[in-house]
């Protein structure tokens, strides 16, 4: 049930008030019409008890969401160079054959170090 709904249906009974209370209504001097006016400590209290009411059923929704991502299956990715599902990336079987074609070489040569085109400087024009 959505909140409006249930909104709709409590609030049915709001307009008119029941045998019980018509012995304990007084007249209200600011009535204007068939509208009457709540104290402020009546209007808290209800506006507290909907909104307590409001956070009992999202809690039960998002538990109920809770549950349902719980209960779905996890899904496998492949791994990302080989496109298997049979092992994860760090296990795959092509990199020792990378390492062994390229090697484990450093990539930094010491004859670039003054080259113009590899410089954070600025260059002259």
């Amino acid at each position: 049930m959505n909140f409006m709904s249930y909104v709709a249906e409590v609030s049915r009974g709001w307009d008119e008030p029941n045998a019980r209370d018509m012995g304990r209504m007084t007249s209200q001097p600011n009535a204007k019409g068939e509208m009457y006016y709540l104290n402020n400590d009546i209007d808290m209290k209800v506006k507290i008890a909907a909104m307590a009411r409001r956070l009992e059923e999202l809690e039960m929704t998002k538990m109920q969401e809770v549950q349902a991502i719980s209960q779905t299956p996890l899904q496998a990715m492949p791994c990302a160079i080989c496109l298997s599902y049979e092992h994860l990336v760090e296990e795959c079987p092509t990199i020792p054959a990378v390492r062994e074609m390229f090697g484990d070489c450093n990539t930094y040569n010491s004859n670039w170090r003054d080259h113009p085109n590899f410089s954070w400087k600025p260059q002259p024009p």
